[in-house]
């Protein structure tokens, strides 16, 4: 396996003086390589994380465009991952096999509109997906979600899992149709995006009734929190639709604010970060995986940081099993 050791300086000569520990060199998602200038990004590599720092459509408490620096931070902890690593609940090896990863650095964004932002987001997740890497992306509130889809554009049947405490089916605050609220709306206004799963609903005023009924309208499944407590991960599993493609993202806020605080909207009666992990796992295993994010990692309510830490496992879990499934070739 490749071992990118990230801007770490060793003058020894001896190998084994070199430790590439969590709190040296710089900050990449789990001390990854970089390439900040996606004009270079060549074929390759299996993962590409790219970050989405902005929050400018969020309705209520903002931070989230601090989210992908403090995924970044939290990831190092895992930084021996990329020598590979034993999972000893499923007894198998990760990351062994010579994949790769590599960190692309954040999105340019504008700090007062929206629409440079998502240009810029989309023309990003089209470049990762021309060398045929996996495009994982790091938020930023849940409106990035709409952007990173819309670089789909040249798939079909694409079956969105959303993760989420709050349905996100709102049409518009005033003329405004790109908040936080509305990147499930959106998607289901995409051609590319055909089926959608929403698990972990749960929070009163987090939509009107009215939205309830379009989105199961328009064909969406939708699992409560309620649902997966008492139906289990393997349970709820059976319930993703078939598709040919899938597309997944999760906004923190569907775990239970116990272990994950630092959001904007964070509602009680959430998901634990097992069953969050388990549903992932059967997504990848249920199809073709295309894309993913992870959104409203707010760092500035959670001073401990445990809500990078599980965001940054969750994002760590997905590449695990998206790289398990699709094995990378070994470098020549």
């Amino acid at each position: 396996m490749r071992l990118d050791r990230n801007a770490n300086v060793n003058y020894s000569t001896n190998p084994d003086n070199f430790f590439n520990l969590p709190f040296t060199g710089i900050c990449s998602f789990m001390k990854t390589e970089i390439c900040p200038d996606l004009a270079r990004l060549g074929p390759g590599y299996d993962v590409a994380v790219l970050g989405m720092p902005f929050d400018v459509a969020a309705s209520a408490r903002s931070g989230a465009r601090f989210g992908p620096r403090g995924v970044r931070e939290a990831s190092t902890i895992n930084c021996d991952g990329l020598y590979g690593m034993y999972d000893p609940v499923r007894d198998t090896y990760y990351l062994d096999k010579g994949e790769k990863i590599i960190d692309c650095g954040d999105v340019d964004v504008s700090p007062c509109g929206y629409e440079q932002a998502f240009e810029n987001c989309t023309a990003a997740v089209k470049k990762i997906l021309s060398t045929g890497a996996l495009p994982v992306v790091i938020g930023g509130d849940h409106s990035v979600t709409i952007p990173v889809l819309r670089a789909f554009s040249g798939f079909e049947d694409i079956c969105v899992v959303q993760f989420d405490a709050h349905l996100d089916w709102t049409d518009a605050y005033g003329e405004f149709r790109y908040s936080h609220s509305s990147p499930m709306r959106r998607a289901s206004e995409m051609a590319h995006v055909s089926k959608m799963m929403q698990i972990g609903l749960r929070g009163l005023g987090s939509s009107g009734k009215k939205d309830f009924e379009q989105a199961r309208a328009w064909g969406s499944t939708l699992v409560t929190a309620r649902d997966v407590h008492e139906k289990g991960a393997a349970g709820v599993a059976k319930l993703i639709p078939q598709a040919k493609n899938y597309y997944i993202t999760v906004d923190i806020d569907g775990l239970d604010p116990s272990i994950c605080p630092g959001t904007g909207s964070p509602q009680a009666g959430g998901l634990m970060y097992q069953q969050v992990s388990d549903l992932m796992e059967a997504v990848v295993n249920k199809g073709n995986l295309v894309g993913f994010d992870l959104v409203e990692v707010a760092p500035p309510y959670d001073p401990c940081g445990q809500t990078s830490l599980y965001a940054a496992q969750l994002i760590l879990d997905l590449i695990c099993y998206y790289t398990k499934k699709k094995p990378a070739e070994k470098d020549i």
